[in-house]
């Protein structure tokens, strides 16, 4: 039985080419679902807080001497917390009174909200949300430039994280 040596071909070499070009697809096409580039959240953020100081200028060149508003708070937390009351900021002063006393988790009859949010502390929130990268939604009030709407979730958020704040019934207060 003779055997019969393979002929050297001119394919052997374009084979051994195509190979490698294709395995350099494969790696090529690997590394990029490896390093696939996810939505930039600092442009957003940069949004955000540009939005915010525009209207913290507004607010601070526009904010009457005396007003007073309504928060509305919504968490998982104390129901004290989430009841509606209503702020009033007169030349410096603040106070806050819930419209009806409250029953505490104690038992007794409370006037005051437990630590009040002023105004001031709305644009503070939205800052050091966005800061501490949790997904903030917000909503201005078109002259004043106040927040009027805050909502702010952790990034992923699990559904009893979320804070919500809302400021309405904004008046000015004007003594004679």
């Amino acid at each position: 039985m003779t055997r019969k040596k393979p002929l050297m071909g001119i394919y052997q070499i374009t084979t051994f080419l195509a190979v490698v070009l294709l395995l350099l697809i494969l790696f090529v096409s690997a590394a990029y679902f490896f390093v696939i580039p996810s939505p930039d959240k600092s442009s957003g953020q940069g949004t955000i807080l540009a939005e915010l100081e525009a209207m913290r200028v507004t607010w601070n060149s526009e904010r009457p001497a005396s007003y007073r508003y309504v928060v509305d708070r919504d968490c998982y937390c104390d129901p004290a917390y989430v009841e509606p009351y209503v702020a009033t900021e007169e030349d410096g002063g603040k106070s806050a009174t819930f419209i009806i006393e409250i029953e505490s988790a104690t038992g007794e009859f409370i006037s005051t909200p437990p630590g009040p949010v002023w105004i001031d502390d709305l644009f503070d929130l939205v800052e050091q949300s966005v800061r501490d990268d949790r997904q903030v939604d917000v909503r201005y009030d078109k002259e004043l430039g106040f927040p009027v709407s805050i909502v702010v979730r952790p990034d992923p958020a699990p559904p009893d994280s979320v804070y919500r704040v809302e400021v309405r019934d904004f008046e000015t207060l004007e003594y004679r």
